[in-house]
């Protein structure tokens, strides 16, 4: 992810701290501090810890994936019980905001940025990965069968819903 230097140097300054603080209170050290302030590439929860330290929300520092590359990521740290999601993808996108607002308590939305994309937060129970299911014709057909049959022994009409 990219860090928005221009932004991060401005509420640096309407703090009043200045980087030594920020390396104490993030933990990060002048040399780590200076090579993400140099290249501007940033791990999320670093981007979240620099925030913290600075006052503001990850989105006011986060910069915008200029390069038009449209990645979607996950991340998390052995043994963490959270992951962040990097999304640019519509579908991804959609289904992770339903969450959010299903279950506000386990998943996030951290920040938005303007291209639509979105960081966010969920379990990493919730991270699964999984082969689609390999069906043949003959297993579909069978199961359609079971379907019409099914609908067949369940009609309903508005007369039995009584």
């Amino acid at each position: 992810m990219r860090l928005n230097v221009d932004n991060y140097r401005c509420i640096l300054g309407k703090s009043g701290l200045n980087d030594d603080e920020v390396c104490k209170r993030t933990g990060l050290s002048p040399k780590t501090l200076l090579w993400i302030l140099e290249n501007r590439f940033i791990e999320f929860s670093t981007l979240e810890h620099i925030a913290d330290a600075i006052g503001c929300t990850p989105g006011e520092i986060m910069a915008p994936n200029i390069t038009g590359y449209s990645e979607n990521c996950i991340e998390w740290i052995k043994d963490q019980e959270q992951a962040t999601l990097s999304l640019s993808q519509r579908r991804t996108i959609s289904r992770v905001k339903k969450l959010a607002e299903k279950y506000p308590e386990e998943c996030q939305i951290v920040a938005e940025n303007k291209d639509g994309s979105v960081y966010a937060h969920i379990p990493v129970s919730w991270v699964k990965i999984s082969p689609p299911k390999k069906v043949t014709e003959e297993q579909i057909e069978k199961a359609r069968e079971r379907m019409k049959a099914f609908n067949l022994n369940h009609v309903t009409t508005r007369d039995n819903l009584d």
